[in-house]
């Protein structure tokens, strides 16, 4: 799923923000933490993502409506490490307030399978609930790989998923898909990451009101296209 829009082929700026906590708030637990419930935020090393185009970042940093085939995953909410806190918010941005040395999070433009722009969000653009398991089984691979980056064993890992976007539009032609189905597949994916990453916080985040779709495609009919686009050819591949 892929979010249009411009407005005059404006490019909607991006937003920065900052805080301050307490130091005592700030650091790092004294003791690594041995179970997840004392973990602080600081504690969390790595963070990853499994997802589509808005994960991926798809036309974040587009000025113009050509730019949406880009993978601005930089700017990614969910894995995006580009700029700072104070330049633009980002869950990993967030956690480099807590702890500079975090990794995993993507920086710049590039798809999936460039690891210098990707590292450890393996979003795909057009995925649909059931790319999860596929795209667990990838990070898994990765975690394993760059043992110059990543303390497979005892680095604190928060995992971000956010899917369905996809899914719920297919639905409008083709009934036959079922919710339970899509729980099915990101039920799998987990325990894809349970059965062989140590150490992983999953956060999974609810879809958003897709009648969104509907406001940003009319009077574009460049979005109305792209989007019924994507959906023709999710469902004919597969």
């Amino acid at each position: 799923m892929v979010l249009c829009v411009w407005q005059s082929a404006a490019v909607l700026p991006t937003i920065g923000t900052s805080f301050t906590c307490a130091d005592s708030l700030m650091r790092k637990s004294l003791n690594p933490p041995q179970t997840v419930n004392s973990v602080r935020p600081a504690d969390i090393n790595l963070v990853m993502a499994l997802g589509d185009s808005i994960t991926a970042g798809n036309g974040a940093g587009a000025e113009d409506p050509l730019g949406v085939v880009l993978q601005y995953r930089g700017l990614s909410f969910q894995a995006g490490g580009d700029g700072t806190l104070e330049t633009h918010i980002s869950i990993p941005n967030i956690l480099k307030k807590f702890n500079s040395k975090l990794f995993g999070q993507s920086v710049g433009i590039g798809s999936p399978n460039v690891w210098e722009v990707a590292h450890l969000n393996v979003a795909m653009p057009g995925a649909i609930a059931a790319d999860l398991p596929g795209q667990a089984r990838t990070l898994v691979s990765l975690l394993h790989s760059h043992s110059e980056s990543v303390d497979y064993d005892n680095d604190w890992k928060l995992l971000n998923i956010f899917i369905g976007g996809n899914d719920m539009c297919s639905f409008c032609l083709d009934q036959k898909l079922q919710p339970s189905e899509c729980v099915q597949h990101i039920d799998e994916a987990i325990k894809i990451i349970h059965d062989n990453v140590p150490r992983v916080i999953v956060s999974i985040t609810a879809m958003l009101q897709l009648e969104i779709l509907r406001q940003s495609d009319k009077g574009r009919p460049f979005c109305q296209g792209l989007h019924r686009y994507i959906v023709v050819l999710k469902l004919s591949v597969g």
